[in-house]
């Protein structure tokens, strides 16, 4: 693959871009329609400055929400007199419930438990 030649004025001006965009507060479609820029641009000087090094960063009062999220903590699971057709129920933040076979794989459970406690605050 061939590479091309850097262009510095306009990786600045990509740069200035993602500037304005962390300190818009706005969505990256909104930004771009705003600013009358291909949301694949955006995107593609994203990752490509990201690649290179410094990257601009939104404010943190955008970034706050998730510092603060922890990832769930793991606790052992210790199964007393169970009969042996039973199954697992967890209990789930926002009154979810997750009903499982003794059986299923530990990785997968940890898998599955993370991606629903990240998909909470979506609709």
């Amino acid at each position: 693959m061939a590479h091309r030649i850097r262009d510095p004025g306009r990786e600045a001006f990509w740069r200035r871009t993602l500037t304005a965009f962390g300190n818009s507060g706005l969505s990256v479609r909104a930004f771009c329609r705003r600013e009358k820029l291909a949301e694949t641009a955006f995107y593609f000087w994203r990752r490509t400055i990201q690649q290179r090094g410094i990257t601009p960063k939104r404010p943190q009062q955008r970034r706050r929400k998730q510092l603060d999220r922890k990832p769930p903590a793991f606790v052992p699971l210790v199964l007393g007199n169970v009969p042996p057709m039973a199954g697992i129920t967890l209990e789930l933040r926002g009154g979810r419930s997750l009903r499982l076979s003794e059986s299923f794989p530990v990785d997968r459970l940890a898998g599955l438990v993370l991606a629903l406690e990240a998909a909470e605050g979506r609709p």
